[in-house]
């Protein structure tokens, strides 16, 4: 019954229209502050984890966990047995040979430089995603066609001004022909039989190559490079630099932390501070629920010295009032949790397509692995704002309603 009537008692007072003017604007400020608090925290930790997914889902997904690159110029010799003492070293999943190589692009006038990277397609896409980016099988790199073939980036493609079926020129450097210390360059035509598309700097960089078109290319006898996958990927580092030891010949371990760590680290940390953010709006909000409710304790003086007058105890005071200042904040919090949703899930659509209405491009795929803001929606993130917004509030409102329940009747109904 009490708790019924302080509830009917919260809501009468918070609607009265004896509600003082600065009272009703204080009361709207509150819950606008908190409105707009829980709305910002929700699109900021959306975008956060969006970034973080696409990260994991995009960049990782094409580059492996680790490269161990050997240090001769002739490759891992005893490429066969590195590849079974790799997998067998605990936490790697898969091992691939790869042909690394730096070259060029050219198709008529134009130009475009690239990491090549000549793979057995069976061994490799055991280690990296490549298929899900590409509009072509990884196998189609087994052509044995005359022009031997290759999977292009879509934005190497794009500034080549080129389509499937084209051929391009590769020229790269001939590491089996060196003379007094220069190597030589080397030009071979190759047939696009694909491309791979991930909407960040990637399909800039890379493009893909038959294992044994890349030796005959650059004229190297093994691979050079082996990739690895492993199964933590935040222990790679551990994880690989332990496989290296147990392969036949010394090699230069690096690690996708060591190329894209520092993304994945300015993401967390902007996350804690995404969090730190939430407790200092919400606590500026909180305050304006204090001097809300101190205004409406002074304004129903009268309305609560009757109330202790017919025999009300003082715990109903103090819930009724704890109650109003409550009841702003769940009023805050359900327009700032729903209006956060909604921008969270239109903001990957509107960033995407921000160029194509207005001209302007918010992120430049050429810096950033990604051309748009991506956001994921995450219910435990959404309850933890909300649930921090209201345990705040229900904190802040606690002072006003004591001293609601301190009120002396003699002094209030004496005229």
């Amino acid at each position: 019954m009490f708790k019924t009537l302080s509830f009917k008692l919260a809501l009468r007072f918070r609607n009265s229209k004896r509600y003082g003017p600065l009272a009703k604007f204080i009361s709207f400020a509150s819950t606008a502050g908190i409105s707009t608090g829980v709305c910002a925290l929700i699109v900021g930790l959306s975008a956060m984890n969006g970034f973080e997914y696409e990260l994991n889902n995009r960049v990782l997904s094409l580059i492996p966990a680790a490269s161990l690159e050997s240090y001769t110029k002739d490759g891992f010799e005893s490429i066969d047995l590195d590849l079974k003492r790799l997998e067998d070293s605990p936490g790697v999943l898969a091992s691939a040979p790869v042909i690394s190589l730096n070259g060029a692009f050219s198709h008529q006038s134009d130009f475009a430089p690239a990491k090549v990277m000549g793979i057995s397609p069976e061994k490799e896409k055991k280690v990296i995603a490549l298929e899900r980016f590409m509009d072509c099988k990884i196998d189609a790199l087994n052509s044995d066609d005359e022009t031997p073939p290759v999977i292009l980036g879509y934005g190497i493609a794009k500034d080549l001004k080129l389509n499937h079926g084209d051929e391009v020129s590769l020229a790269t450097i001939d590491a089996g022909n060196v003379n007094g210390g220069l190597s030589s360059m080397v030009n071979k035509t190759f047939k696009i039989v694909g491309f791979f598309k991930t909407g960040g700097q990637i399909d800039h960089n890379f493009a893909f190559i038959n294992l044994n078109a890349a030796k005959e290319l650059a004229d190297i006898k093994a691979p050079n490079t082996i990739h690895i996958k492993v199964k933590d990927m935040l222990d790679v580092n551990d994880i690989s630099f332990v496989a290296a030891n147990n392969l036949s010949e010394p090699c230069e371990v690096k690690t996708w932390i060591t190329t894209q760590g520092k993304l994945y680290s300015d993401i967390n940390m902007i996350r804690n501070i995404m969090y730190l953010a939430m407790i200092l709006i919400i606590a500026v909000a909180c305050f304006n629920i204090v001097s809300n409710l101190v205004m409406a304790v002074s304004e129903k003086q009268r309305e609560i010295a009757i109330l202790i007058t017919m025999g009300t105890k003082k715990s109903l005071i103090i819930r009724t009032f704890t109650l109003m200042g409550v009841l702003s904040a769940i009023k805050g919090c359900t327009l700032g949790c729903l209006s956060g949703c909604v921008i969270s899930l239109l903001t990957p659509y509107v960033t995407g397509n921000f160029k194509n209405w207005f001209g302007v491009e918010l992120l430049n795929e050429n810096v950033y692995f990604i051309n748009f803001v991506p956001s994921k929606l995450m219910f435990t993130d959404v309850a933890i704002v909300v649930c921090c917004a209201l345990v705040m509030s229900f904190i802040a409102s606690i002072y006003p309603a004591i001293k609601a329940s301190r009120i002396n009747p003699a002094k209030v109904l004496t005229v």
